[in-house]
């Protein structure tokens, strides 16, 4: 059983429970820094409870039948501008022990001195100086015939028993605005409250968190308590009441209860059914006899109205066995360049690995590689970094290169209008590596992040480096870049030469507690400049993972100056980091902030935006989702796994920055071979079709669209016979979007 003595625990730790006298004196002698257990009756089994004062204790009395086990003392939390102590002056019974964590060993430090000597007695008052942090125990003596209660120890405060002013009858009321939300480390939950209301003077806060099983308590002059180690899913309460630090007063208790959440916010936003005025509809396009290529991660560009995709793999997801060359086979890596033109429905390829290339095998590695970052400006598609087994070095790494590629002499060379590839066609630089440690790696070393162009800047976004093959547990060469990294461009084909310049990187070093991700949707954004024009800035969404296993939820905006803000998960609002980087809102405990329910992988996705309204819609096809949507009860179900899902949302941003999220409708119903219903759009790609008006980087203008349009078309990614656990291939479905205006 438990029992709490002022502000230490005493665990009664000896199967035959002792009983225990408590002796009000006539002379309090308990210091204010001890802040006992607020001298009220306990009532652990109770929310807010009413609670009858209790005098002070200075004195523990025991019964001499306690047991042969051992009582242990533990400290609960101890305030103070100092370090503060007590002395073992003496035990009535038993023996006092101390551990010492250097040897290892109990020692008691309530044995009588043998000696006069000063330097062994100023040791042996050493040992018995008992700090914060400390750990002793009490062991009484074996007694085999009863007695009475004996005084066993005086409970003396940290203000070594100094008189303490009588307590006021008025005590605080309780705290305001208890809440919970997620903390930036893992495994972490944060409580914050307001102080109470209309009191004047200095308050302690004292926090209990406990899990059912066992319970921790603090004491703080904070309004806030963060704390760690918790375990994921697992239910924790939280008991919070305020003491007045004069007067020695407690007021009620609070409490509020949660579970620490895998994913970056404990909750999500509503999603809600379409309300647009217009419909997508999806339909599974038919290329005819052509050979259609099975892609996933690839990169793609448009050329006279003709798709070219390079790089990427040619099967499904990849494996999680110990073995990396079985999770990441090198045969599946994607060596052809394809043509693929969906109005004439024809389709071109040739291989990179042809002599006719003139490419080394490096650069035809480099550009088989899956999760590369990518860019069409004009004609010249700019492909960054991807994950890739180099022959060269006969391992597993993430390619350390910028690419340009001039897409008419490729295209002419995939269709053999040229027999040989030109040699401009395909320039390379590597990056370099960073010489103030503000990155890791070379500079275009990523995998899995964003490429976006804001004016004459590009961003490079968030992503990781990982090193070695890709095996179960296989951590240790993994590194989140957790940054921006901005740059420009100088390419001149006619000269074959590539180059960039005026690096900045944001945050410098990277900040992993906001900024870890990867596999996530990254795409321009326009809104309204307040001058009847637009501005363009970047957007990054969701991704993983977060803590490790689960989702971010909370988007990340980034302007011209690559500088990535976002809502982030603080107890503190309105806070600028050293880095210059603004924190706004806690997204765990302010319901205006947005938390991505759906699709957070990366994902074929549509931008389409109005110049009058000054919204901002990315329709997400399907992929990955930590939850799924009924359409009916419009109610949300999560998913553990992050499962493959057949959902397709919109997030829509509103001229003042406001975020939601709806649901548009399903994928088409198509079944595999043995008449499994088939998951998609993760690592997919959408291509406008060449008739619709677009406003910049692929952005269609939603105010021309005024009759049924066919808006274009998704291509690729993987393809999954069930969310979670199941098979999955590289897909070669197209699919058809269409614009309906619902008027019509």
């Amino acid at each position: 059983m438990k029992r709490f003595f002022g502000n230490k625990k005493f665990f009664f730790s000896n199967t035959v429970r002792p009983t225990a006298l408590l002796q009000a004196p006539a002379q309090q002698r308990l210091g204010s820094l001890e802040l006992l257990e607020n001298r009220l009756a306990l009532a652990a089994d109770t929310g807010t409870v009413s609670r009858p004062p209790l005098e002070q204790t200075d004195s523990v009395y025991l019964n001499s039948l306690i047991g042969p086990a051992p009582i242990i003392m533990n400290k609960s939390e101890i305030i103070g501008d100092e370090t503060n102590s007590f002395v073992i002056t003496s035990v009535a019974n038993g023996v006092v022990e101390k551990w010492l964590p250097a040897t290892e060993r109990w020692v008691n430090v309530s044995a009588v001195p043998t000696t006069s000597n000063p330097m062994e007695l100023l040791k042996l008052l050493q040992l018995r100086l008992i700090q914060q942090g400390d750990r002793i125990q009490w062991t009484p003596s074996q007694s085999t015939s009863p007695l009475d209660f004996d005084k066993a120890f005086d409970v003396v405060g940290w203000d070594d028993g100094n008189p303490i002013t009588p307590p006021s009858i008025e005590a605080p009321s309780e705290v305001q605005n208890l809440r919970l939300g997620q903390s930036e480390d893992a495994n972490s939950l944060t409580v914050s409250w307001d102080p109470p209301a209309s009191f004047v003077g200095s308050l302690n806060y004292t926090v209990t968190i406990d899990n059912g099983s066992t319970n921790t308590t603090f004491i703080t002059t904070s309004t806030s308590k963060n704390v760690s180690d918790l375990e994921t899913g697992v239910p924790y309460t939280f008991w919070v009441w305020a003491t007045d630090t004069d007067a020695h007063v407690t007021g009620p208790t609070s409490s509020i209860s949660a579970a620490p959440s895998k994913d970056q916010t404990p909750t999500f936003s509503q999603v809600t059914n379409w309300s647009g005025d217009y419909d997508l509809t999806f339909a599974e396009y038919d290329m005819g006899t052509v050979s259609v290529p099975t892609l996933q991660s690839f990169a793609g560009g448009i050329y006279n109205g003709q798709w070219v995709l390079i790089a990427g793999r040619t099967n499904g997801l990849h494996g999680f066995s110990d073995d990396g060359l079985a999770n990441f086979p090198p045969r599946y890596q994607n060596t052809d360049v394809w043509v693929i033109d969906p109005v004439s429905k024809e389709t071109w390829s040739r291989s990179l690995d042809d002599t006719s290339s003139g490419l080394t095998s490096s650069e035809i590695d480099s550009l088989s590689s899956t999760n590369t970052e990518s860019y069409q400006d004009g004609n010249t598609l700019y492909v960054v970094g991807g994950y890739v087994y180099s022959r060269a070095i006969n391992n597993f790494t993430t390619y350390n290169a910028l690419s340009a590629i001039d897409l008419p002499t490729l295209v002419d060379w995939v269709k053999g209008t040229d027999e040989t590839l030109h040699t401009n066609t395909i320039v390379q630089v590597a990056g370099e590596e960073s010489p103030d440690g503000s990155y890791d790696g070379g500079f275009f070393q990523v995998t899995g992040g964003g490429l976006e162009k804001i004016g004459d800047r590009y961003q490079l976004v968030f992503g990781q480096k990982f090193e070695g093959p890709y095996a179960h547990g296989s951590t240790t060469f993994q590194v989140y870049t957790s940054q921006v990294r901005s740059f420009d461009i100088d390419y001149d084909f006619t000269n074959g030469t590539l180059s960039y310049s005026n690096v900045d990187i944001a945050p410098s070093g990277g900040d992993p507690s906001r900024f870890r991700r990867r596999d996530l949707n990254v795409f321009p954004i326009l809104s309204p400049d307040g001058q009847g024009g637009t501005t363009q800035s970047t957007a990054a969404l969701a991704g993983v993972f977060y803590n490790g296993v689960g989702v971010w939820t909370v988007p990340v905006e980034i302007g011209s100056d690559g500088i990535p803000t976002t809502e982030n998960p603080t107890t503190e609002p309105d806070v600028i980091g050293s880095d210059g980087i603004p924190t706004t809102e806690n997204p765990t405990t302010e319901p205006d902030v947005f938390r991505q329910a759906m699709n957070q992988y990366e994902s074929g996705k549509i931008g389409l935006y109005s110049q009058n309204s000054g919204e901002m819609t990315q329709v997400l096809l399907g992929g990955i989702s930590a939850n799924t949507f009924d359409s009916v009860t419009e109610q949300l179900t999560y998913d553990e796994n992050n499962g493959f899902h057949r959902q397709i949302t919109a997030v829509l941003r509103d001229a003042s920055g406001t975020y939601q999220q709806q649901y548009i409708t399903d994928f088409p119903d198509i079944y595999d071979g043995n008449g499994k219903l088939l998951y998609f759009g993760a690592n997919a790609r959408f291509f406008p079709a060449t008739h619709v008006p677009v406003l910049t980087d692929g952005i269609i203008n939603m105010d021309s669209l005024t009759t049924e349009t066919v808006l274009g078309y998704m291509f690729g990614g993987i393809a999954a016979d069930q969310p979670n656990f199941g098979n999955t291939v590289a897909s070669s479905i197209i699919f058809e979007v269409t614009y309906t205006p619902r008027n019509a």
